[in-house]
């Protein structure tokens, strides 16, 4: 009858623990005290019960918090803290994105912005960010793609390109 109330505070601590996993992630306040009320209960069996009722509290509070936990696994609570979305770039959508990106080479546009040396140049319609090898190129002009290096198009006016 002595361990009726450590049993009971153990039980609505972990009770705690478990409603902080299912409704009301992230506020932290309802587990640590779940958690603290555990731990009392514990030390209340250990001063009012003795030595064999503070380790049968423990035991309790062990196998009920083991119990909680391998439910909270098995229904699916925990899947709230993993990732699961793959940050891993996908390797389709890098090569499409390249071999996009390298359909401009030895195309001709035109500057929009003055380009000194970076700026936008309109390539077959679209408008993308350039850079020149140095030289000031000014709007409006005529320009052709003659290099590319990862996220960078080069250009030289189309009178300096030797074809």
């Amino acid at each position: 009858m002595e361990l009726l109330l450590p049993i009971a505070l153990i039980l609505i601590g972990v009770s705690l623990i478990v409603a902080e996993v299912y409704l009301i992630p992230g506020l932290n306040i309802v587990g640590v005290f779940g958690a603290l009320m555990v731990l009392f209960a514990i030390g209340i069996a250990f001063v009012q019960v003795g030595i064999l009722g503070g380790v049968m509290a423990l035991l309790a509070a062990t196998g009920f918090s083991g119990g909680a936990f391998w439910w909270l696994w098995t229904s699916g609570a925990w899947n709230k803290f993993i990732l699961v979305a793959s940050l891993k770039p996908d390797d389709k959508a890098l090569a499409r994105e390249s071999e996009h990106r390298s359909s401009y080479l030895g195309k001709k546009g035109r500057a929009i912005t003055p380009l000194r040396p970076t700026g936008i140049a309109e390539i077959d319609g679209e408008r993308i960010e350039v850079v020149t090898e140095g030289d000031f190129i000014s709007a409006g002009s005529d320009v052709k793609v003659v290099a590319m290096d990862r996220r960078k198009h080069f250009v030289r006016l189309v009178t300096d390109v030797k074809s």
